[in-house]
């Protein structure tokens, strides 16, 4: 009798300590698996897995830049599983207007969910993992006729840097070789032909001072040559450079939402016109 008294109060001890050591796991929130990505570079929708959370808990989001540190989303333009009522489950997903809310993110970011839960004796908050995906890149845009500028200065650059859907290098640096080798060559060969000028003009006959000038005539031409097909390559690209460019500026306006917009509406049963102006 007194064994079976024993072995009933131990099995009461066990499952005692057994609910203790659950008691921490119970109503314990948790986020995890949060990822970035970008929707046709004017907004971001951050997705993530939500456990133990009530209804009445709260979840916000927070965004930190590389360089421009903590900014501050404005409610209007968020949407999607953020503030009460948010179920627990996976993919859970917030979307941020980032250029309708003024922000044009072309750098890294990192973003952080907060979950306060609902007050039970004091009100608590919940600090939930931080972001362990990578940053949303930048979409590459090819670039307009300002970079035309860049082919005066290196000829072959410039033109990199409007090719799409990425910059190509290919032979674009063979033109900027080409164009200063060419002109270093004339230059080198006007050299030559100045120096043999000047000796022909030192010959007291023309017998003597004819070999002189028949290789400064040659050095002359080497050099005319060279310098022009040097400028013509250097003029070339930087007209196709502008002219691409241009071809790319058009094609982002067509892209581009319109900022003023005037569409049909219905206000209190009465049709309306709504005017909308984008900044």
């Amino acid at each position: 009798m007194h064994q079976q008294y024993t072995r009933y109060w131990l099995k009461r001890v066990v499952a005692f300590l057994s609910l203790l050591c659950t008691l921490p796991a119970i109503g314990q929130v948790a986020v995890t698996n949060i990822r970035i990505n970008v929707i046709d570079e004017s907004a971001i929708e951050v997705l993530y897995d939500l456990t133990g959370n009530q209804p009445a808990d709260s979840v916000y989001l927070r965004i930190r830049s590389q360089t421009n540190g903590l900014l501050n989303p404005t409610a209007q333009y968020l949407s999607g599983d953020w503030g009460q009522d948010v179920q627990p489950g996976t993919n859970r997903r917030i979307v941020w207007q980032t250029l309708a809310n003024g922000f044009e993110l072309d750098e890294n970011i990192r973003a952080t969910i907060l979950v306060k839960t609902a007050p039970s004796t004091a009100p608590q908050t919940s600090l939930a993992t931080k972001v362990p995906e990578p940053e949303p890149k930048r979409k590459y845009r090819p670039g307009g006729p300002e970079f035309a500028l860049l082919s005066v200065v290196a000829p072959g650059v410039g033109n990199i840097f409007v090719q799409s859907p990425r910059p190509v290098i290919g032979h674009r640096l063979g033109i900027t070789t080409a164009c200063y080798g060419l002109l270093f060559y004339g230059l080198v060969e006007r050299k030559k032909s100045r120096d043999e000028y000047a000796l022909y003009e030192q010959q007291r006959n023309r017998a003597a001072a004819q070999p002189y000038y028949d290789r400064a005539n040659d050095h002359h031409h080497r050099y005319f040559i060279a310098t022009r097909l040097s400028g013509a390559i250097w003029v070339t690209d930087i007209v196709a450079t502008f002219i691409k460019g241009v071809r790319n500026q058009k094609q982002r306006l067509k892209t581009t939402e319109p900022k003023v917009s005037l569409l049909p509406g219905t206000q209190a049963g009465y049709p309306v016109a709504v005017f909308q102006y984008k900044f």
